[in-house]
């Protein structure tokens, strides 16, 4: 007879290896949710789970969270004697201006999501960074049930984007739109992901995959060149800050400038939690002065009069957060810019 034993638990780096709390994983796309806990729940960190969050959005969620987004993420290691000190920093990875933008009919950015992804990974991650995109993979080249969330995104963009030869074969294989839960398979996509895993992030940007985007752009109309690529870079930076009490909340620092809107809101509603509508205001009014010409966000969020402002909606943007079990915390907001 055999006996049930600790030999037959999971051992790190699968899941079910950590028992009991593991964290929590918020996205906008559920399948992409429940890769990020399977990361938490094999032992991995809130970065790991962003990272293979991120990578999988981009399959479940391409029309918000593309490889061609750019975006920013926060992210806290807890531990005073990790990362970063245990002080959040911000990660930027938004896509520089083009060389020379020429006359491109169709204008592209650089794709920014991988780039993103790994520099968060390279401080703040514990797991082999191509294990993180493997989910993504297989969802691209084996399917997924189409969410409710891409399928009304499909439908805002159905004419321009069947126009498209290999976007109709993808997203409108019978001559129609994808239903929700219909099988959504992107071989290119897997194919894309498998060579980022295999010969690394940088092929993107300064190898052959690098070249063949800039081929694929400039023949799409899209006036990316390999020069763009090999310049968009991540970076990282000191977030905003805002005392509340014995804490301190963090924001998003410029040019992420989400993040400068949402630090003079939460200043807003410090004092008066049901000043909406002022906060709101105050917050457009904060983002379009620095877009007029950037300064100093400190004293921008600190001016006392500034006039209303309004911004471009965007609705291809998506955010998610991770936490896991030690504290470590990490959010991004990632944005295709349009649909």
């Amino acid at each position: 007879m055999f006996s049930k034993s600790d030999d037959a638990r999971p051992t790190s780096g699968n899941p079910g290896y950590i028992k009991g709390f593991l964290g929590g994983v918020v996205a906008d796309e559920p399948r992409a949710a429940l890769v990020g806990r399977e990361v938490l729940s094999a032992g991995g960190t809130a970065a790991d789970a962003a990272v293979a969050v991120g990578f999988a959005l981009a399959v479940t969620l391409p029309s918000r969270a593309g490889l061609g987004a750019s975006g920013a993420c926060l992210s806290y290691a807890a531990s005073v004697k990790g990362a970063n000190k245990g002080v959040p920093e911000a990660i930027l990875f938004i896509a520089p201006p083009p060389a020379a933008p020429g006359n491109a009919d169709r204008p592209a950015a650089a794709p920014m999501l991988a780039r993103g992804m790994f520099a968060l990974h390279a401080k703040y991650g514990t797991r082999r960074f191509e294990s993180l995109m493997a989910p993504a993979e297989q969802m691209a080249r084996f399917g997924v049930p189409a969410s409710r969330a891409l399928v009304r995104d499909l439908d805002v963009v159905a004419g321009p984007l069947a126009a498209d030869p290999a976007a109709r074969a993808v997203f409108f294989p019978d001559g129609h739109p994808l239903a929700v839960g219909a099988q959504l398979i992107q071989p290119g996509l897997g194919g894309t992901l498998a060579q980022l895993r295999t010969a690394g992030v940088g092929d993107l940007y300064q190898g052959a995959l690098a070249h063949l985007v800039a081929d694929a752009a400039r023949d799409a109309g899209g006036g990316l060149t390999a020069e763009d690529l090999r310049r968009a870079l991540a970076a990282y930076a000191t977030p905003l800050s805002t005392p509340v009490g014995h804490d301190i909340a963090t924001f998003l620092p410029p040019p992420a400038d989400g993040g400068l809107a949402a630090d003079a809101a939460f200043r807003v509603l410090q004092h008066d939690p049901s000043a909406t509508a002022e906060a709101q205001a105050r917050a457009l009014a904060v983002a379009a002065r620095w877009r007029e010409g950037g300064g100093d966000p400190a004293a921008i969020l600190g001016a006392a009069d500034l006039p209303g402002g309004s911004l471009p909606a965007l609705p291809a943007s998506t955010s998610f957060a991770t936490l896991d079990r030690d504290g470590n915390a990490v959010v991004c907001a990632l944005s295709m810019n349009n649909l």
